[in-house]
Order: structure tokens, then sequence, then C-alpha cells
């Protein structure tokens, strides 16, 4: 199997990243605050939905400022 080039193996890295970390963090969340008797799943979801909207325009604004800089910054050291 051939390996990717960098330019494509970066932001499939950051995509997995990012996917994990919007699936796992609210699971930790809710359940640690979750009472009992109550459902884990509908309040899993109901906090996907409340945190994505604000996640996913700010980890991909954050992936193309940082990406500019990054560009930036190789260009005046070359």
């Amino acid at each position: 199997m051939n390996k990717l080039p960098a330019k494509f193996r970066q932001p499939i890295v950051g995509l997995g990243i990012m996917i994990v970390m919007l699936s796992s963090l609210p699971a930790i969340l809710v359940s640690q605050n979750l009472p009992p008797q109550a459902d884990f799943g509908s309040a899993y979801f109901s906090a996907i939905g409340q945190m994505v909207p604000y996640a996913v325009p700010l980890g991909i604004g954050s992936a193309i400022f940082f990406n500019l800089v990054a560009n930036i910054f190789v260009e005046k050291v070359r």
C-alpha cells in the first residue's frame, strides 16, 4: 500500500482527532453528570447537538488559520 503524501496525511489525522474529540468528550461529561436512572443515549445526543454547531466551525477556522501561519513560517525559513 502506498503512503499518502504529507499534504493529505495531516488533514486526515486532524479530521480523525476532531471526530474522536467530538464524540468522546460529551460522552465523558454526560457519564460523569448523569443521574443513576437517567437515559444515557438521549442525554448524549442532546450534548452532541449542543456542542457540534460551535465546535465544527471553530475547528475548521482554527485549522485554516494555523495552516496559513505555518505556511508563512515555512516560507520565511526557506
